[in-house]
C-alpha cells in the first residue's frame, strides 16, 4: 500500500505542475452568467523561470504570453486587463491555492519541509520586438531543490516527469558564483548561470535534473572565471570536501603524474629527503587515469555497454557525481546514455551511425 500511495504522489505532483504551467492558469473561479461576461484572451506561450537560491529555495516566474498580432486582439487584451486589475484576487487566488496544493505533495514525495509563499500577479503589454500580452504570477518555493555540500540539485520535485508544450520555454537560473555542472537531458540553450529548454518536452521521472556547484571566489570577492577557463580546457574538476563542507576547486596539470596525497602527508615528505630509487618508483608509477577514463575502461572491459549504478559501484563514486561524468562525456558524444526506467544504461556509441 505504501508504494501505491507513493506513486498516487508522484502522479498529483507532475500532473499538477503540467497543468499549471500548460494552460489554464487565466481562468478565475466563477459561475452562472459570470463566465460568459468573462472571456480569456488565448494563450500562445508559456516561459517558467525558475531562479535558484543558495539554500535551495527558489523565486518562479510564469508569464502567460498572448501573441497581439491584429488591432482587435489588442482592443480585447485591453478589455481583459481592465477586468485583471479591478479584480486581481479572482485570478491569484485560485493559482496560490492550487500552487500551494502542488508544493504540498512535493514535500511529502522528498520528504523535505516546502512552502509556497511571496504570490503576486501582474499584467502588462511587451513592445519590444512584438507585441505580447503578458500576465505575470511569481512566488517563492522554499526548499525546491536540494542543497547538500555545496551543491544545489534541481529535479527531485519533478516526480512522475514534466511537460512543457510546444512553443513554451523552460528556464533554470544559478545563484550568483554558482555554474551548472551537469543537466540530464541536455538543455536546448546554454548560458552563464542559465540553461533552457523548449518544447514540446516531456520529460523522464525526476527530470529535469540540474546540479549547480559553487565556483568559489577570489580574496577580493570576485567569481574565479580563471578556473572555470582551465576546467574546460583540462576536462577534469577535482571536488574537495573539507571541513564544514567547504567546496575547493584544483585542477591536475599535464606536467605531473604524482597522485595528490593528504596535506599531512605532503607535509612529511617535505621535510624529509626521498629515499634512494623513490624517484625512480615515482617514475614507473602508472598514471593516474581521470575519471573520462575510468568510465571508458569500464565500457570496454563489459563490452561496451554498462548500466549507470554499476560505474558508481565499480568507481565509488556517489550518484551525482557518476551522473555529472556520465553526462559530461554523453554531451561531447563520446558514449550513449539510454534511459530504461529508472536506470540509465550507457554504452559506446555505434560506429555504423
Amino acid at each position: 500500500m505504501a508504494g501505491s500511495s507513493d506513486a498516487g504522489r508522484r502522479a498529483v505532483v507532475a500532473v499538477a505542475i503540467i497543468g499549471l504551467l500548460a494552460g489554464g492558469l487565466l481562468s478565475p473561479i466563477v459561475t452562472g452568467a459570470a463566465v460568459a461576461q468573462q472571456s480569456q484572451p488565448e494563450t500562445d506561450n508559456t516561459v517558467t523561470r525558475i531562479e535558484v537560491t543558495e539554500n535551495g529555495s527558489a523565486h518562479w516566474t510564469v508569464q502567460i504570453r498572448t501573441r497581439l498580432d491584429t488591432d482587435q486582439r489588442v482592443a480585447e487584451y485591453a478589455a481583459f486587463q481592465d477586468r485583471f486589475r479591478n479584480d486581481t484576487a479572482q485570478y491569484l487566488d485560485p493559482y496560490r491555492t492550487r500552487m500551494r496544493g502542488v508544493v504540498a505533495n512535493a514535500a511529502n514525495a522528498t520528504d523535505r519541509r516546502m512552502q509556497a509563499t511571496a504570490f503576486t500577479a501582474s499584467t502588462s503589454i511587451q513592445e519590444v520586438p512584438r507585441r505580447w500580452g503578458v500576465v505575470t504570477y511569481e512566488f517563492t518555493w522554499t526548499n525546491f531543490a536540494a542543497s547538500e555540500n555545496g551543491q544545489v540539485t534541481v529535479g527531485d520535485v519533478f516526480q512522475g516527469g514534466f511537460f512543457i508544450a510546444d512553443g513554451d520555454t523552460l528556464q533554470v537560473v544559478t545563484p550568483d558564483g554558482y555554474e551548472v555542472a551537469h543537466t540530464d537531458p541536455a538543455p536546448d540553450r546554454r548560458e552563464s548561470g542559465m540553461v533552457t529548454w523548449t518544447g514540446r518536452q516531456d520529460f523522464a521521472d525526476g527530470n529535469p535534473t540540474v546540479a549547480i556547484a559553487n565556483t568559489g571566489q577570489t580574496d577580493e570577492g570576485g567569481a574565479i572565471a580563471g578556473t572555470i577557463v582551465r576546467i574546460a580546457v583540462s576536462g577534469l574538476l577535482v571536488v574537495v570536501l573539507g571541513l564544514g563542507g567547504i567546496v575547493s576547486y584544483r585542477r591536475l596539470t599535464s606536467d605531473s603524474d604524482e597522485t595528490p596525497v593528504p596535506a599531512e602527508e605532503a607535509a612529511e615528505r617535505s621535510e624529509s629527503p626521498p629515499a634512494a630509487g623513490e624517484e625512480r618508483d615515482v617514475e614507473e608509477r602508472e598514471p593516474v587515469l581521470t575519471d573520462e577514463e575510468r568510465v571508458l575502461d569500464l565500457l570496454e572491459a563489459n563490452g561496451g555497454r554498462i548500466r549507470q549504478a554499476v560505474i558508481a559501484e565499480e568507481c565509488d563514486w556517489s550518484a551525482s557525481k557518476t551522473s555529472r561524468v556520465v553526462g559530461e562525456l554523453a554531451d561531447e558524444g563520446v558514449i550513449e546514455k539510454l534511459q530504461l526506467g529508472r536506470e540509465n544504461l550507457v554504452s559506446m556509441p555505434d560506429e555504423d551511425e
